[in-house]
């Protein structure tokens, strides 16, 4: 099993990955009536998944 210094990195990495998938939602919200919701769902997705999987690793 990692120890558990290993799994605090592991962890960081998804919540690095997550923070970015959030940013990028949030920006592209921005764009107004031209914003592709599609896009926005999916960075919304993924930031949740990883969320997750950090809290998983943990």
């Amino acid at each position: 099993m990692p120890d558990r210094e290993e799994l605090f990195v592991v962890c960081k990495e998804w919540l690095f990955k997550a923070d970015n998938d959030l940013a990028n939602a949030a920006h592209t919200l921005k764009l107004g009536a031209s914003c592709p919701t599609d896009t926005v769902c999916f960075h919304a997705q993924q930031c949740v998944e990883k969320y997750l999987k950090a809290v998983l690793v943990l």
